[in-house]
């Protein structure tokens, strides 16, 4: 009786082909969805860099309240962090050490230009002077 239903049942499954389609079909859309995502985390991190360099310029305007000028190239971001000398003006810390780095723990750099200041990330690449560089307040 048991060979008898053995014999009566009719198998359905996937063949090999089958298979194979359905595994490529995954393999296009994972390799889309991998690939639009990889796009959104970049922008994203560029946005927060933006952000951060922000967060400096707000830490460097202060700075010049309460010291009369901004520091010098020489002193760079660390006077925010450290007394850059015997200023006895100097009341700091005015931005945490942390938030000098960029989303790729690079840190930020900075100069002084006629009294303007720019903020200044090496991008993803981590390469100064290569066009993935960030720079703050955006050049026109």
């Amino acid at each position: 009786m048991f060979t008898k239903l053995l014999l009566k049942t009719k198998t359905s499954g996937m063949t090999l082909l089958e298979i194979m389609i359905v595994v490529a079909i995954l393999a296009v859309m994972m390799t889309y969805l991998a690939t639009n995502l990889t796009k959104s985390q970049d922008a994203a991190l560029i946005d927060t860099a933006k952000i951060g360099m922000g967060q400096i310029q707000q830490a460097l305007q202060m700075y010049k309240v309460h010291n009369r000028s901004f520091p010098t190239d020489q002193q760079g971001l660390d006077a925010l962090i450290n007394n850059p000398g015997n200023s006895k003006s100097w009341r700091g810390p005015y931005i945490e050490e942390s938030k000098l780095k960029d989303p790729w723990q690079n840190p930020f750099r900075y100069s002084l230009d006629k009294g303007q200041i720019k903020i200044y990330s090496d991008g993803p690449d981590g390469q100064e002077g290569t066009e993935d560089d960030i720079v703050y307040p955006e050049e026109e």
